[in-house]
């Protein structure tokens, strides 16, 4: 269970003891963790995008040589299957590493006032594309990209009667089924779409609280 912070309640952790004889202040400690956690973040995401890009590559160039090539029929639904999980982990990764850069810069924005000025909340009146928002829109559109290629595959198959289905294909669509509901926390999705983004609260972690793997 997580303890919600006010604003006053926020400030007191950084508050430092009576006593102290450091010459840091402990808002100033903080305020260089936010900074080098959040530069941390960005590196990663990018790190993790070139990854998802790899994956994505590959997995389109052996999809194209698959359409070519004499082989089971199946092959070209496992190919767009595995792109499918691949960009929508991508979609998700874009996610996440996008809230954790969030994260500490409104710690940043929380503490730097007092220290250096509010030097990172003070910027140009200009409409800039966000970078990683555009990233995280090439991924969605990647996995939508896929879908279509699925549903594409089977559209030969459909009859006035029935589908017709191999064994094998049943299989690869119910791991592709039992996959993205394990990556597409659908719950929280829907949480963070109807959320107000400018509106944020901070929270303390119990000792019980398992933190997400970054």
């Amino acid at each position: 269970m997580e303890k919600k912070l006010s604003k006053k309640q926020y400030y007191h952790q950084y508050k430092d003891k009576k006593g102290s004889t450091s010459k840091v202040s402990k808002r100033e400690k903080a305020l260089e963790r936010a900074w080098k956690n959040r530069d941390f973040e960005i590196e990663l995401y990018w790190k993790r995008a070139t990854y998802f890009w790899a994956f994505t590559a590959a997995t389109f160039t052996g999809y194209f040589l698959v359409l070519k090539e004499v082989k089971p029929d199946y092959l070209e639904l496992v190919l767009a299957s595995m792109g499918f999980i691949f960009s929508l982990s991508w979609y998700q990764v874009n996610r996440g590493s996008k809230g954790w850069q969030e994260n500490w810069e409104k710690h940043i924005d929380m503490l730097e006032d007092d220290i250096t000025g509010p030097l990172y909340k003070t910027i140009l009146p200009k409409n800039f594309p966000s970078v990683s928002k555009v990233n995280m829109k090439v991924s969605a559109f990647v996995t939508l990209i896929w879908v279509v290629l699925i549903i594409k595959y089977f559209i030969p198959k459909l009859s006035i009667n029935c589908t017709q289905w191999s064994w094998a294909e049943g299989i690869i669509m119910l791991l592709l089924l039992f996959f993205t509901y394990k990556i597409f926390d659908f719950k929280n999705w829907l949480k963070w779409k109807l959320k107000d983004s400018d509106d944020f609260t901070f929270e303390v972690r119990d000792d019980n609280y398992k933190n997400p793997v970054q």
